[in-house]
């Protein structure tokens, strides 16, 4: 991965919407500086006057943990004074905390204000020569802005915008949920040839349509639910002997359909020819990331298998699962479908993000299961790269659909405390 060198508050200004994905708008962000490496960006809406300082401490006690050695704080607002107390709080924490100040800037109408604007050491008051401030910089002018555009960066134009990336997009997501559907059938014809599953439905059916007309003391005859009540007691004790005889073979079969669901999710296809296209490097006129709605419904069904979900994770993000914990099997498998090997750059895992975004866009929220493990995916990936906003869009939807999704909790878990990655990339590439 080539170095950029940021050296300035212009440049860091340009360059914080590439980071985030998308144009900030009145709200204060926090980058954060640790070993000269940027990131990752804290981002807060502008609250209530009254709720200032609330919201302050809660932006601190979750920004302090990542222990950074300088800060930079922006105010995005659009009438003049609108980020100033919350600004101020977060520069006094910070301050206090230890966390040396790069600069403390506000935005607003194409135009920024720093500390080169104001007299002294002072947060309030601007120079008489400053007081139009200075324009927001040209993508174009900016190397390190022309480097992410070279990578494929475009930031979206709001919050907003980049949250729905990782929402289903009902559009895109009707044929692959029919893919699921018949996927799902094979399943169930492999984990209960017998159709034990199903066995009774008709019988009840048809007792339910007789309790719909049956009065309890219908005329001989004339109903099957009142006329069983009326057999003798022998033939009673009879029918008990052969229910208890049902009930067991259906237990002993049920036992056999558990054991097959648990094998078939060990064996289900892993499909490393499709997955290696998420892992692919884009070509040289741009990134080309075409699957069908039959191979996205293959894609996301192979990701029960837990062991494979964790193997792909750590290839597309060796900084989130380390890539000497992948099973021997699905190392194989990869290895032998990826000949590039797994992401070991920033750049490689964030064309592998967008890739797996658009998966998620198109896997519908009906099938929960596997729209949570999609999600939670690009969650891991999201998170590794420092990209807080997309990790944070992705888990809330993995829980809303699948509650009881453990990766997507513990990754919640991550997110809230902000507990980062224990490898860094550099540590990947070397």
């Amino acid at each position: 991965m080539t170095s950029v060198k940021i050296s300035t508050t212009e440049e860091l200004l340009a360059v914080l919407p590439h980071q985030l994905g998308y144009r900030l708008h009145d709200c204060v962000a926090i980058l954060m500086v640790t070993d000269k490496i940027v990131g990752p960006v804290a981002r807060t809406d502008l609250p209530d006057e009254r709720d200032v300082m609330e919201a302050a401490a809660n932006v601190l006690d979750s920004l302090l943990r990542v222990e950074p050695q300088l800060a930079m704080l922006v105010g995005y607002e659009s009438v003049p004074g609108e980020s100033r107390s919350l600004m101020h709080a977060l520069h006094d924490g910070l301050l206090d905390a230890g966390v040396a100040l790069i600069d403390h800037v506000t935005v607003r109408d194409g135009r920024w204000w720093g500390a080169c604007c104001r007299p002294g050491d002072t947060l309030d008051g601007l120079r008489p020569e400053h007081l139009k401030g200075h324009p927001m910089a040209d993508d174009a002018s900016v190397p390190a802005v022309a480097e992410f555009i070279a990578r494929g960066s475009a930031p979206l134009s709001d919050r907003t915008a980049a949250g729905a990336l990782v929402q289903e997009d009902p559009v895109l997501s009707g044929g692959v949920g029919d893919e699921l559907a018949k996927l799902w059938e094979e399943f169930c014809r492999q984990i209960d040839p017998e159709n034990l599953l199903n066995a009774g439905d008709d019988d009840d059916h048809d007792k339910d349509e007789d309790e719909d007309d049956c009065t309890g003391c219908c005329e001989p005859g004339t109903c099957s639910w009142c006329d069983s009540w009326d057999e003798s007691d022998e033939q009673d004790d009879d029918d008990d002997d052969l229910a208890e005889e049902r009930e067991q073979a259906r237990l002993a079969l049920l036992g056999q359909v558990i054991a097959r669901i648990s094998e078939q999710s060990q064996q289900a296809q892993r499909v490393p020819e499709l997955w290696a296209r998420v892992l692919a490097p884009p070509g040289e006129r741009g990134d080309v990331f075409e699957v069908s709605d039959v191979q996205v419904a293959r894609m996301v069904r192979s990701l029960v298998n837990r062991a494979w979900r964790d193997a792909l994770i750590a290839w597309l993000s060796p900084v989130m699962f380390p890539l000497d914990k992948v099973d021997d099997d699905s190392n194989a498998l990869l290895r032998s479908h990826v000949p590039t090997g797994p992401a070991t750059t920033q750049v490689a895992s964030q064309v592998a993000l967008r890739r797996l975004l658009q998966l998620a866009r198109r896997v519908p929220d009906t099938w929960s299961h596997e729209a949570a493990a999609i999600c939670t995916m690009a969650a891991c990936v999201a998170w590794g790269i420092g990209n807080g906003s997309t990790a944070g869009d992705a888990v809330t939807r993995a829980l809303r659909v699948d509650p009881d999704y453990r990766l997507a909790k513990y990754l919640g878990r991550m997110i809230e405390f902000q507990m980062r990655p224990r490898h860094l990339w550099t540590d990947v590439a070397a």
